[in-house]
């Protein structure tokens, strides 16, 4: 994530010292940001067991629910608008239930499901009474049914002929949807029980539009993936909008018919909504990176609903209260960071991908086509862009101090310029640590420790026993960028004895490289150590890379005591802003919404639990400093030297004076 930047320093001395303090003066204080209420205080939990199958609401505000337990019957639940369990009631007999309508009586729950004669049947549930009635056998016309929407006296379902298990995942590798299972649209009259298919050109999945419509996914051979909009009154389709690709295969309909919700993990985002007249507007309305949910989104009397698989629950949030209706704010970023983007709190982000160079040179000439800006203290000119007097500063920003408080000391500091200027918002951290196998290593005679030295670790790797080779896996050029831009944390010159010490240690790695590739299989044995890339948002995963069996350490340093290289992601605001406003709320809203987070590594009071390889995480970020990245050019041929014959007090001296130029730009 390194590119190449080169900024003069006479970029600091036009806009830096007193431009910095005459902006900082002016124009903090001056509008008045209250952060919203956080999406954790929003969040209503149903008590219901087992995968949360299908949802579907009433206009009393009551909730009927379908699970599905394993070895168990299948069951309906019932809750009131206070989420309270009114009711539970088992549908014996049935399986594969994906599907659920209900009256507005309250008394009457419709839903699709395999019978016992193996077939999908519709079937009627009467609450009042317990009876369960088999209303429609559709024989071979469907293998599964994965949704129904009840319209007057008509059900309208969207199956397959053949059982398809992927269906619910959403777009497949080439961004195409699979037709295989025999897609099928058809309707079933209640009044004279019959069904008949809907002549409808490739469907794919469909939702009620919410105003006595019925809104299909469907494919086109001139036209595409497209939505439409069927009204039963006219029974005529008609076209609602038109996708690029397909991206999302269960969707829900909100806002009166305007939006739509989905789940698309083709983005970074997580469940999203997007407005028929804007589709490519994705605006994030639940971070999916907190917790992990279904593919599958329901959407009834303004709530959104869906199954979060860490509290096993089905969860609630009220859609007006986290949608924002701003202006839409600007956010440029490189495509590389888009894996680590912040939770967008409802607001409507357009995201702009760039080179890291166009981005810099846009902050630095302060235009104003873009609002914010996500970086990374990885890329080059971080350090430039903090003293160049170009960014609004956050100082006032309503919570940044209680925010900046939890996080790690070294967090602020790097948030902070040498005036006291708070220049940007850090969401993420990263850092990378090495997973061993200790009871392999044990076995296969290879002593490593943690905090090791480089020179400590090149000797070890130097006396590896011949078992062990072609079982480790990490790269000297990881090594090497990681010493580089920690020795130039703390170093302004690279003419010491030290420095010289650590390039002969790292050349020793670089010839003994091929022990360090990890190509020699065993089986029943993993590698006896890998990197791993440790993120401070989402601990639970990099827990499960690690394993119970696993233990972390440290990256080889320079010296057993130094730091933990961290990398900082970050939002900074254009000082320059059209969009000021709406900018500064999101950023007041995210960190609202960040601080009301227990599991964020790079807060001081994270709960871990004692030896977990969560804790394991922790203890790197506590023990942690950002180091900014120099300009590529100062040593970014150091792979190449390190594994060549050229002598090493030769390239101190070209490092020294590359050097020298970047620190007088």
């Amino acid at each position: 994530m390194k590119e190449n930047n080169r900024f003069g320093r006479y970029y600091r001395a036009v806009f830096g010292g007193i431009l910095c303090i005459l902006v900082f003066l002016t124009a903090c204080g001056k509008m008045k940001i209250e952060p919203g209420v956080p999406l954790q205080e929003l969040r209503t939990e149903y008590e219901a067991e087992g995968a949360v199958k299908a949802v579907t609401t009433l206009k009393d505000g009551t909730i009927f629910a379908i699970t599905a337990r394993e070895g168990k019957p299948y069951c309906l639940y019932r809750f009131n608008a206070q989420g309270e369990r009114t009711g539970l009631y088992p549908l014996d007999g049935y399986a594969n239930i994906d599907s659920i309508a209900a009256e507005e009586d309250g008394d009457t729950v419709y839903f699709m499901g395999q019978s016992n004669s193996l077939y999908m049947s519709l079937a009627k549930y009467r609450i009042s009474t317990g009876e369960l009635e088999n209303l429609c056998n559709f024989g071979k016309a469907f293998a599964q049914v994965t949704q129904i929407v009840l319209l007057d006296d008509k059900i309208y379902a969207m199956g397959q002929r053949r059982f398809h298990p992927t269906l619910l995942m959403s777009a497949n590798a080439s961004n195409e949807y699979d037709f295989s299972a025999g897609d099928t649209l058809m309707y079933y009259s209640l009044a004279e029980n019959f069904y008949l298919p809907m002549e409808l050109e490739s469907p794919i999945s469909i939702a009620s539009g919410g105003n006595g419509t019925l809104i299909a996914l469907a494919y086109f051979r001139d036209d595409g993936y497209c939505l439409v909009e069927y009204d039963p009154k006219e029974d005529v389709f008609q076209a609602k909008t038109k996708l690029e690709e397909y991206k999302f295969y269960d969707f829900a309909v909100c806002n009166e018919g305007k939006s739509l919700l989905y789940n698309n993990p083709g983005n970074s985002q997580g469940i999203v909504m997007s407005d028929f007249d804007s589709i490519n507007l994705e605006i994030e309305v639940y971070d999916t990176s907190a917790s992990h949910v279904s593919n599958r989104v329901w959407y009834g009397n303004g709530l959104v609903f869906l199954q979060d698989f860490d509290s096993n629950k089905l969860v609630s949030f009220p859609l007006a209260d986290v949608q924002k209706n701003n202006k839409t704010v600007s956010l440029i970023s490189t495509y590389e960071l888009s894996s680590v983007a912040p939770y967008g709190c409802g607001y409507a982000l357009e995201r702009i991908d760039e080179s890291w160079d166009k981005i810099a040179l846009k902050m630095l000439a302060q235009d104003q086509d873009y609002d914010l800006c996500m970086g990374s203290s990885d890329y080059a000119g971080s350090i430039t862009l903090r003293d160049s007097g170009t960014l609004y500063p956050l100082n006032d920003l309503p919570g940044i101090e209680e925010y900046l408080d939890k996080c790690f000391p070294y967090i602020r500091e790097a948030a902070t310029d040498e005036n006291g200027m708070i220049w940007m918002l850090p969401f993420s951290v990263n850092t990378w640590a090495i997973r061993v196998e200790e009871e392999q290593m044990e076995q296969a005679g290879v002593r490593l420790r943690d905090h090791m030295t480089i020179s400590e670790f090149a000797d070890a790797v130097s006396e590896l026993p011949p078992e062990a080779a072609g079982r480790l896996e990490i790269s000297p050029d990881h090594i090497g960028s990681y010493f580089f831009r920690q020795y130039f944390r703390h170093n302004t010159t690279a003419q010491n004895e030290f420095f010289l010490e650590c390039l002969s240690d790292l050349r020793m790695l670089y010839q003994n490289r091929e022990l360090l590739q990890f190509t020699k299989y065993v089986p029943g044995e993993n590698r006896l150590l890998g990197l791993l890339d440790c993120y401070g948002r989402q601990p639970e995963l990099e827990a499960m890379m690690i394993g119970s069996s696993g233990s972390l350490y440290n990256i080889p340093k320079g010296r057993a005591e130094d730091k933990n290289s961290v990398t900082v992601y970050f939002l900074a605001v254009n000082q320059k802003s059209p969009r000021l406003a709406e900018a500064l709320r999101y950023l007041a809203d995210l960190m609202a919404y960040l601080m009301k987070r227990n599991d964020l590594l790079y807060f001081r009071d994270c709960e871990t639990e004692p030896g977990s390889p969560r804790e394991q995480i922790y203890r790197l970020f506590e023990d942690g400093e950002v180091c900014f990245a120099v300009d590529e050019d100062v040593c970014g041929d150091y792979a190449e030297v390190l594994a060549g014959n050229r002598p090493l007090e030769e390239y101190i001296q070209e490092i020294e004076r590359r050097f020298r130029l970047f620190l007088k730009e």
